[in-house]
């Protein structure tokens, strides 16, 4: 629950930002393209609109799996005499910072994560009922009656647009006002029949010449998958930005293709207006999920693009193209690389510092007394095992000198390695947590063979300063080789590190 939580709180609150900035960038490239073929820019508003689903969503991921650098852990030690001096003059420390987490009070996420759902499952709610709505349109269609006049219209369009061997199914529908494309393995284009039983030719050839390039595009498939890649962006005011412009250049590209292959752009537009302008526009529930003439509302837009032509050579729209991709992926693959927030809510316990503290002693304590448990277990088993085999006695002890010699090589290795002594280290130490110092050691991380440390080794002191005010300690990891800060771990209180009941 709480890994879910936190992918899609990252993922909401990233995509607030995000999709302004790729609706926004998309926005500049389709006007630069503005003289250019309708193609171009309508894939440059469906790259905007994956990059609107992806981008957020690649931030969460990485936002969840990005943690800190790992604790250096189990240092060979050394122990030496110290004497603790104040600091030098001049002398800079540094700490490695770790990613920033913006934490967010628990019934804030909850609430957002509740419009975010209930927004989501009525868009869903809303795409269900418009396939309904489809299949209940294409189940009441009906086969066309024999007819030559339609027949060698049809025949002419499927050679003009080299559909193939199959043939597409047309059929007629008494119910819809304007022609419409469905079906994702099997696509069917249905006809009006007031347009069939009007039998102008050129009316009849511009509206199934239409259909006809939306089934060559595969613009039925397409529009489904945009549909469920607008769902889990569909909060967001710039996305439905997107869906529109997208339905919109896919009919300017419709238009573009039927005004070359199959009637001039005069005819086409004469027809397009009495098609879309006199028929009234289909229900919002059908429109999501058929593709057809009507679909965009732009109809003066559409006119003007096909009685003018692209006024930009085709060397220069290339290199334009490549210009505004660039423009929209650049940035974006920048914000969600290097520019990416983190959220998480914080927990229940963490509101109430009594009671997070009281169940962190409980775990230490816990946990305490079961390596003790299984420490004490392991330690009688050896000794059985020693008693009753005299050799495994012997090759405890070579291995034991084993150890002690490898210890002894790594100890003189860290010693040449440190450029710094341990009296400043310890002065480090304390000039960053001032207090009496109770430990000092000598200690590696690394090892890339016996006495050698390998790339990304490190040699450190490790100092522990005592606090009397909150009768605990901290530890002080320093850099023994330019005499950096590593890291500081806070120890728990004494008192607070036996079980309530003792």
């Amino acid at each position: 629950m709480r890994i879910s939580s936190q992918l899609l709180l990252n993922f909401l609150l990233n995509a607030v930002w995000q999709i302004a900035l790729i609706v926004a960038l998309a926005s500049l490239g389709a006007w630069l393209l503005r003289s250019s073929s309708a193609r171009y820019r309508h894939w440059l508003w469906v790259g905007a609109l994956c990059l609107a689903f992806f981008v957020p969503a690649a931030t969460s991921v990485r936002a969840y799996f990005e943690t800190p650098a790992p604790a250096i852990v189990e240092p060979i030690v050394v122990n030496e005499p110290f004497r603790a001096r104040s600091l030098p003059e001049g002398t800079t420390t540094s700490t490695d910072l770790l990613p920033s987490v913006i934490q967010l009070n628990t019934a804030l996420v909850f609430l957002l994560l509740g419009i975010y759902g209930i927004v989501v499952l009525y868009r869903s709610f809303r795409l269900a009922q418009a396939w309904q709505t489809t299949r209940t349109i294409k189940r009441n269609a009906l086969e066309l009656e024999p007819d030559d006049k339609i027949d060698a219209i049809i025949n002419k369009c499927e050679s003009d647009l080299a559909t193939g061997a199959r043939r597409l199914r047309v059929l007629r529908s008494e119910t819809l006002p304007v022609p419409v494309t469905m079906g994702l393995g099997q696509p069917v284009i249905i006809l009006p029949s007031a347009l069939l039983r009007e039998g102008n030719t050129e009316l009849l050839t511009s509206a199934i010449g239409h259909e006809f390039i939306h089934v060559t595009r595969h613009d039925y498939v397409l529009n489904f998958i945009y549909e469920l890649l607008y769902l889990p962006i569909s909060f967001h005011p710039a996305a439905a930005l997107l869906r529109r412009r997208i339905k919109q250049t896919r009919e300017l590209c419709c238009d573009e293709l039927v005004a070359t292959r199959i009637v001039k752009a005069e005819v086409y537009a004469r027809s397009l207006l009495r098609l879309a302008g006199s028929a009234p526009t289909l229900r919002r529930l059908s429109v999501t999920t058929t593709v057809g003439i009507a679909d965009a509302d732009i109809l003066e837009a559409r006119i003007m693009s096909l009685l003018t032509k692209p006024r930009v050579t085709t060397r220069w729209r290339k290199t334009l193209l490549f210009a505004v991709s660039l423009l929209l992926l650049v940035p974006c693959v920048a914000a969600a690389a290097a520019f990416n927030l983190r959220f998480d809510m914080q927990d229940a316990v963490t509101q109430d510092p009594a009671v997070q503290e009281k169940d962190r002693v409980k775990e230490v304590e816990k946990e305490r007394q079961s390596v003790e448990l299984r420490a004490r277990q392991s330690a009688d088993v050896m000794k059985e095992k020693i008693a009753a085999d005299p050799a495994l006695r012997g090759e405890l002890e070579r291995r034991r000198e084993f150890e002690l010699e490898m210890r002894e090589v790594a100890n003189a290795a860290m010693l040449r390695l440190a450029k710094i002594t341990m009296e400043q280290a310890i002065q480090v130490a304390t000039s960053h947590k001032p207090g009496k110092v109770l430990l000092a050691t000598l200690g590696a991380k690394g090892w890339e063979e016996p006495g050698k440390l390998a790339k990304d080794g490190v040699v450190f002191y490790h100092v522990q300063i005592a606090d009397e005010v909150n009768n605990s300690s901290t530890h002080v990891f320093i850099n023994a080789l330019d005499g950096t800060l590593i890291k500081t771990e806070q120890e728990l209180p004494r008192k607070q590190q036996r079980p309530e009941n003792q």
